[in-house]
């Protein structure tokens, strides 16, 4: 699942990417009800799906396994979230399984892609953006 730091840039931005002639999906790996209790707990104004199979992130090309997930620039990222102000809930999904984002245009040509390397890591926005013009 997005963390709520995350979502935070997102819902930020999200009237920018529908001017853009864009709608912004969300896809996690848990379950459906952690999904939609997400969902309804940070009152998310787009789409929130999830693949528990996580074979869109296979698709995808995005990483999985453990060092992507507790390597060095994880705690750092880790930290500053806190400083921030967030704080981590359980894990909702498989926690070794990386995200990334892929702007897709319709008809299904990809516009940008970026595959996070460790967890936490996520593209500047202005590159999701740059991508969408």
């Amino acid at each position: 699942m997005f963390c709520r730091q995350q979502v935070a840039q997102l819902r930020d931005v999200v009237g920018d990417i529908r001017a853009r002639g864009a709608e912004l999906v969300v896809v996690g790996n848990g379950r459906v009800e952690q999904a939609r209790q997400f969902a309804e707990e940070q009152a998310l104004p787009f789409a929130l799906y999830t693949d528990p199979t996580r074979e869109s992130y296979e698709r995808a090309g995005l990483r999985r396994g453990l060092a992507s997930s507790f390597g060095v620039g994880v705690v750092r990222r880790g930290l500053a979230a806190l400083r921030e102000g967030y704080r981590q809930g359980a894990v909702q999904g498989d926690p070794l399984q990386q995200g990334g984002v892929l702007v897709v245009a319709p008809g299904g040509t990809v516009l940008y892609q970026y595959v996070s390397e460790e967890a936490g890591d996520h593209p500047p926005i202005d590159a999701i953006l740059r991508a969408l013009t």
